[in-house]
């Protein structure tokens, strides 16, 4: 058995930890946030896993990674002790008649980065078959049959308490910058071990090491929760528009996270009124019965991002950093850690080539 510090406890850090508590190993867990994890991203986040869709959007690179992962989602849910909301019925990419150009531009770029093998158009008859209340408003769609979307809260709370039970897990002033010394005080401090105690240190903090590393900067993201008693959408949906394409994560009960913003910025004030109505009007011109739907939360966060929008394992003096999730923590997250977990000599299943390599 191996011993291992973890700092962070957002998506990463609690996937990471989990995974290594699960392979038998000791894991200590230092964290700013709280046990729910409610100052992380990842715990805002609408946790789409898109590979096609986000492809389309960015280049094949995200394509390979995230597929990876989406093979690995469901696997690792099956781990849990109870059931977590998984919805893999695909995501529908949708366009207003007015925008039909943003449509065409879209799939033409589909065709070029994922191929027509990856979606199926639909036309309205196919689209009322496959998800009816969408058929009112729109004449055709592009269906992207192997993606998915998760329900992080649920996902946050039971890996929590996983690690409450199995870990120890100790809450800290955030520690802006981390060495051999600070990271030997810290261990002598909460765990009355020393740094050389453990085989390695594994920082998942995202935003909160941006002191550390140089090229690492914050995007900010915004999300609105609804609750829609008169919606039923069973599927993931991308809606283009020329200022504002949004995307729609459904949720048990009734309930849908939406977001659509990247800002190069750090600010985690609240939501702005521009955002907030752009991203509302787009949501009602979905569907009408968004328009007696409850606001459950308007949230704002930041995603640490790296230069190729990318995530990197980079390796230190005393162990490894995982960051650089950007906007798709859910879709690079368990590819990224399998392959944490390999450069800690641990087996894994094949892993892809040529992405995310430590260095």
């Amino acid at each position: 058995m191996q011993r291992y510090l973890v700092f962070g406890s957002g998506l990463i850090g609690r996937l990471l930890a989990w995974r290594l508590t699960r392979a038998g190993h000791q894991v200590d867990i230092l964290s700013s946030d709280d046990r729910l994890g409610t100052d992380s991203a990842g715990f805002i986040a609408a946790s789409m896993i898109a590979p096609y869709t986000e492809a389309v959007s960015a280049d094949k690179s995200v394509l390979e990674l995230g597929m990876r992962s989406y093979a690995l989602w469901p696997v690792w849910l099956s781990e849990l002790s109870e059931s977590i909301f998984f919805n893999n019925k695909g995501t529908l990419v949708v366009a207003h008649p007015g925008d039909k150009a943003e449509m065409q531009r879209y799939q033409r770029r589909a065709d070029h980065i994922v191929g027509s093998s990856a979606y199926q158009s639909l036309d309205r008859i196919q689209l009322e078959a496959r998800e009816p209340e969408l058929a009112e408003r729109f004449q055709e769609a592009l269906f992207f049959a192997d993606e998915a979307c998760l329900d992080n809260r649920q996902l946050y709370q039971k890996l929590g308490e996983f690690l409450e039970q199995n870990c120890h897990w100790q809450q800290i002033t955030a520690v802006e910058h981390l060495n051999e010394q600070v990271i030997d005080e810290l261990c002598h401090r909460y765990f009355s071990t020393a740094l050389t105690h453990y085989d390695a240190v594994l920082d998942c903090r995202g935003n909160g090491a941006r002191a550390d590393i140089a090229d690492l900067r914050s995007v900010r993201g915004e999300v609105i929760r609804v609750h829609a008693p008169a919606v039923d959408l069973q599927h993931c949906i991308r809606l283009m528009h020329p200022r504002y394409p949004f995307y729609l994560a459904p949720r048990p009960n009734h309930e849908y996270v939406l977001g659509a913003t990247v800002i190069e910025s750090a600010d985690r004030s609240e939501l702005s009124v521009r955002s907030g109505l752009e991203l509302l009007s787009a949501l009602y011109s979905l569907h009408p019965g968004f328009a007696e739907a409850r606001i459950l939360e308007l949230r704002a966060h930041c995603r640490p991002a790296l230069l190729g929008h990318l995530p990197e394992i980079r390796q230190t003096s005393w162990g490894y950093q995982l960051n650089g999730f950007y906007r798709h923590g859910y879709l690079f997250a368990p590819a990224v850690i399998e392959r944490c977990l390999e450069s800690l000599g641990m087996k894994t299943q094949p892993m892809l080539s040529g992405v995310c390599d430590v260095h």
